[in-house]
């Protein structure tokens, strides 16, 4: 089946790591003005940041191939997720993980969410550098801190949270599908633009449903999501079994395509 394939087939060594550095939040100014191009994956060891997990060795994937003397790769994290250090004058992530890529000391922009694709990472790292976001344009909402997810329990999730919770579910499991594929052999570009181009038109619900995920951090609420995941995980399932995918095999890169081709049949989302 390709969901479980993508979701599975993540594989990152440790051989990777020596490749990023780990720098305070406290040095990360002076590291970013002796530096012309840095990339920050901000994220978090604590195993309540559900989306942190292994985002970590992800991102070390993801850079491995870098060539660019120039462009440095750096991560930021801090022990309790949602107690974000003081950050200045830089832009705070809108939640984590997040990697952000500055160029002498300011932001040009951005690439959210968890690392589930590991062929297209240093593209659009590429990407930015290629036509940054001027400062004005990187402006970033401030968002109220989450609660102590041990201090109060869960409020029941809206239809709308539950809708923009839906939707990065969503997002991940398509990713993940991404990354699979571009592990196989031939062209994955027409699934990666596919890919891209449903994030783009999505990007205002998805920057929403960050906040969501980062306010929504309790055991229950985990329970929730999980249902949510696995609500969605089924309706996937049934849209590539529509597009004539077997289930009880290994998918190729003819199903690969199949998918790029159906990515305009794809399934609404459930309402709530």
């Amino acid at each position: 089946m390709i969901l479980a394939a993508a979701l599975s087939g993540i594989v990152a060594t440790s051989a990777h790591a020596a490749r990023v550095q780990e720098v305070s939040m406290r040095d990360l100014p002076a590291f970013l003005a002796k530096n012309d191009t840095v990339v920050v994956q901000f994220t978090s060891p604590d195993p309540k940041c559900r989306y942190c997990i292994g985002a970590d060795k992800a991102y070390d994937n993801a850079v491995a191939p870098a060539r660019d003397p120039k462009v440095k790769y750096v991560r930021v994290q801090w022990p309790v997720w949602y107690k974000f250090p003081d950050f200045g004058k830089l832009p705070k992530p809108l939640g984590l993980p997040e990697q952000m890529v500055f160029r002498r000391g300011t932001a040009i922009g951005t690439v959210s969410g968890r690392l589930l694709e590991d062929g297209g990472f240093l593209a659009k790292v590429a990407q930015i550098q290629a036509n940054p976001k001027e400062p004005k344009d990187f402006y970033r909402p401030d968002a109220p801190p989450p609660p102590d997810p041990n201090a109060v329990p869960a409020s029941p999730m809206s239809a709308e949270e539950r809708r923009l919770t839906r939707l990065m579910a969503r997002k991940d499991l398509l990713a993940g599908i991404v990354s699979y594929c571009g592990r196989l052999p031939g062209d994955a570009a027409p699934l990666q633009e596919a890919f891209d181009g449903w994030t783009a038109s999505h990007k205002s619900d998805l920057d929403r449903a960050s906040l969501v995920m980062l306010g929504r951090s309790s055991r229950a609420d985990a329970a929730a999501t999980s249902a949510i995941v696995r609500e969605e995980t089924g309706t996937l399932s049934g849209w590539t079994r529509g597009l004539g995918i077997a289930q009880d095999r290994n998918a190729g890169r003819e199903d690969c395509d199949r998918i790029a081709r159906g990515f305009a049949a794809m399934p609404p989302l459930a309402d709530g």
